[in-house]
């Protein structure tokens, strides 16, 4: 009879650990499981402005900043880089939303239509950080305003 005492107590003190586990790990903030993450939303050009419309998040103690490149994939050469500096990103585990101009480099010409290829990178500020996103998208005009 002891045996079956036992065992009944053990099966119980194991399902109430297994439950309490599984509360503590649903309450526990979602930004705990998210890591330094970029997404590229859409490239847009405005004149001869190419913009970066990009979402990212990353962990808090980090002074990161953004690097970005803009490459032309077919027709004449051309690009554009920019960049946000380190220390300027808000890092607090949130989704965050953020518009990175790029400048062209001399004698580059981008037209609604381009393909392209854009890189985003997290940098630090003595030199490169995380890898970022890397898409290849079509130019476009940004909507117009109201």
């Amino acid at each position: 009879m002891q045996s079956t005492r036992l065992k009944a107590r053990l099966a119980g003190t194991a399902a109430t650990v297994a439950v309490l586990g599984g509360a503590a790990l649903a309450t526990a903030p979602a930004a705990a499981a998210k890591a330094n993450v970029i997404s590229i939303d859409q490239v847009t050009l405005d004149g001869q402005r190419l913009s970066v419309h990009l979402g990212y998040s990353c962990d808090t103690g980090y002074t990161w900043g953004l690097s970005g490149k803009a490459v032309k994939t077919d027709g004449p050469a051309a690009s554009a880089s920019g960049t946000v500096a380190g220390g300027d990103l808000t890092c607090d585990y949130r989704s965050r939303s953020l518009k990175l101009d790029l400048t062209q480099a001399a004698g580059a010409h981008f037209a609604a239509g381009d393909e392209v290829k854009v890189t985003v990178d997290f940098t630090e500020e003595n030199g490169p950080g995380l890898e970022g996103e890397e898409i290849i998208t079509t130019l476009q005009a940004p909507a117009p305003t109201r």
